[in-house]
């Protein structure tokens, strides 16, 4: 396994591109994360949410699901993810069982634009991971949303207006593009987002949103907690040779 952190120009939410990678090649996360999906929350700066994050591959067959919450301030997003709740078909429990004993199993992943990076936080081994953000992924504030109707459907019971959302720069070039369903009577959170890249479909479906303003010191790295600049490598189990 190399140092690689989540690989530059992926759109995927910050948690799945870190699961995906454990998956496909057992390595971690490459700098470059793209922080455009803050936008996708619209005027909703602050809030806090479930969710179940579900993959799909060309075949719209789930192979990888997950619950996590989602909390969100002032730009700065968090996920929080527990490794032992996957279920998937790919994601073995002997990799699980690796990153249990390493104290890795539970993730916190924090965006801060304000400080231009990006921390992978395991609160198991009191550790954590920084990376920078690109100049242009910091950019938040000159990012714009825009949404193009697709029609009106019904989720958990919120009237939605299903649209096109597009994140682009300030240059005008496009960051991020997903479809999302923005709920009416949670002022346009969108209760739901799907995404599309390289063939998988990820499905983000929140619950139990509450729109209030989070704890700051959630976004912030826990006292005592040590830098594990450069990554600490964890080598999957070899398979058993037949």
């Amino acid at each position: 396994m190399n140092k690689s952190i989540f690989r530059a120009g992926s759109r995927l939410v910050l948690l799945v591109i870190f699961l995906k990678s454990l998956t496909a090649s057992a390595q971690m996360l490459d700098g470059g994360v793209n922080s455009a999906m803050i936008r996708l929350f619209g005027d909703n700066t602050a809030f806090t949410a479930q969710a179940e994050v579900r993959v799909l591959n060309s075949n719209h067959v789930v192979w990888f699901q997950m619950p996590s919450a989602f909390a969100s301030t002032d730009t700065k997003l968090r996920v929080d993810a527990d490794m032992k709740l996957i279920k998937s078909s790919v994601v073995t429990p002997a990799v699980i069982l690796v990153f249990k004993q390493t104290g890795k199993d539970r993730i916190t992943s924090v965006i801060r634009p304000d400080q231009r990076a990006t921390f992978i936080i395991y609160p198991g081994s009191q550790t954590y991971i920084s990376m920078p953000l690109s100049a242009e992924d910091a950019q938040i504030a000159s990012q714009k949303l825009e949404k193009k109707p697709l029609g009106k459907e019904t989720i958990d019971g919120h009237a939605c207006i299903k649209n096109l959302s597009t994140v682009k720069s300030s240059r005008g070039a496009t960051l991020l593009q997903a479809t999302t369903w923005n709920a009416a009577d949670l002022k346009d959170f969108p209760i739901q987002i799907e995404m599309k890249e390289n063939g998988s479909t990820t499905v983000i479906h929140f619950q139990n949103v509450n729109l209030v303003r989070p704890d700051s010191k959630l976004f912030d790295i826990p006292a005592g907690y040590k830098d594990e600049n450069p990554p600490v490598v964890i080598k999957a189990p070899a398979a058993k040779k037949k």
